[in-house]
């Protein structure tokens, strides 16, 4: 009796290999833990670098106008003079400024604890009283006194800052969704090749359906775990006093997002490959090496690569997932060269599944040891 294949069989693969993690419970332990991270340090962001200010005890106007000199961060409490040191000392106000015998004195509870701004702003205030008493233009004598830092280029601090965080938080990403999947992956055809169980499906299905299948399954996964990620992150910082990083930055998390799907993809069917040419899991340590050593070496680009070798490197597929949204964040690179890295990611992709699927085809079958790459290539069809 013979039964007729189904018209895509990849389709039921990728079906099998969503079902498959969905129905894991180390995949949800795995994706709780990392939410429950990313909450956690949401939270603690928001704890730390909130905008509470700090509490100052005044026991007059006078210190009330020291504290406003002092900014934002700080606000003035108005105390009983005699209630001041204890106030300080249990921790009700951060310091206290008063009037001594000699001049002004700033209160705290240890040397540790000093606050720099408020002895500023009391040694500013002192000055401008004294200068306003003696009839002196404070304002024109500190005129130019002030220099300002000038970064070569169009770049400012603030966007040097959210790129290297962003750099980061994408390298990041990339790494754990590389290598737990890709891991996944090859780790799934050896199960097969060992159970003999992909004999029977190689019977059944075309190779290369089986590949894509396995392909397009852990791509939609790692994609759906990504985004997951990405939108609790961007709740947290809304919550945070970064939100207004936001606009400027979901754009370019956007970029982030097409890049690592179609890095991910490549990398996937090289993955398999991996996987094929191995018989046994204790053989994945030598097959895998050249893919996990990729991965860190994007990881690390991200982190630490700048200039021209930054910006050579954000048109190299799979490393320009996490360089040219980089790039895009600083203004260093625009659409047209985020466009011209993506059709040169699309075209490895291309090479990446040939060069998978040739790989994959050879070895699913070999059983007498690791499959050599000479040898995957000297093979007849």
């Amino acid at each position: 009796m013979s039964y007729a294949q189904p018209s895509q069989p990849w389709r039921i693969v990728a079906k099998r290999e969503i079902t498959a993690q969905l129905s894991d419970k180390s995949f949800w332990i795995g994706t709780i833990i990392t939410v429950v991270l990313l909450v956690g340090g949401m939270a603690l962001s928001a704890l730390f670098f909130g905008d509470d200010a700090k509490q100052v005890g005044v026991t007059d106007a006078e210190g009330a106008a020291i504290v406003q000199i002092a900014g934002e961060g700080y606000e003035a409490v108005e105390l009983p003079e005699s209630d001041l040191e204890a106030a300080v000392d249990n921790g009700d106000v951060e310091a206290g400024i008063r009037q001594g015998d000699t001049g002004w004195e700033l209160v705290v509870s240890d040397l540790e604890s000093t606050d720099q701004t408020l002895l500023q702003s009391i040694s500013a205030y002192v000055l401008q009283t004294n200068a306003s008493e003696q009839g002196v233009d404070l304002g024109a004598l500190n005129a130019g006194t002030e220099a300002q830092v000038v970064l070569t280029g169009e770049q400012d601090s603030s966007e040097v800052g959210i790129a290297t965080i962003a750099g980061l938080v994408f390298s990041l990403l990339f790494l754990m969704a590389a290598l737990t999947y890709g891991m996944q992956i090859a780790q799934s055809v050896v199960e097969e090749k060992e159970s003999r169980i992909v004999e029977i499906l190689s019977a059944a299905i075309p190779v290369r359906q089986l590949l894509i299948g396995k392909v397009v399954g852990n791509t939609v996964m790692a994609m759906f775990q990504l985004i997951l990620y990405i939108a609790i992150g961007a709740v947290g910082v809304s919550f945070t006093p970064f939100s207004e990083l936001l606009p400027h930055l979901l754009p370019h998390i956007g970029w982030f997002v097409v890049f690592f799907l179609f890095g991910f993809a490549s990398l996937a069917c090289l993955w398999a490959a991996a996987g094929a040419m191995a018989t046994r899991h204790k053989d994945l340590g030598n097959t895998t090496t050249p893919l996990t050593m990729i991965i860190m070496g994007v990881y690390f680009a991200g982190l630490f690569t700048s200039g021209t070798v930054n910006m050579v490197l954000s048109y190299v597929p799979v490393v320009s997932t996490v360089l040219m949204p980089q790039r895009l964040i600083l203004g260093e690179a625009g659409v047209l060269d985020a466009i011209i890295a993506l059709v040169l990611t699309i075209a490895f992709m291309g090479v990446a599944i040939w060069l998978g699927n040739t790989i994959y085809r050879r070895g699913l079958l070999q059983t007498g040891g690791v499959l050599k790459l000479k040898d995957a290539f000297a093979k007849a069809d």
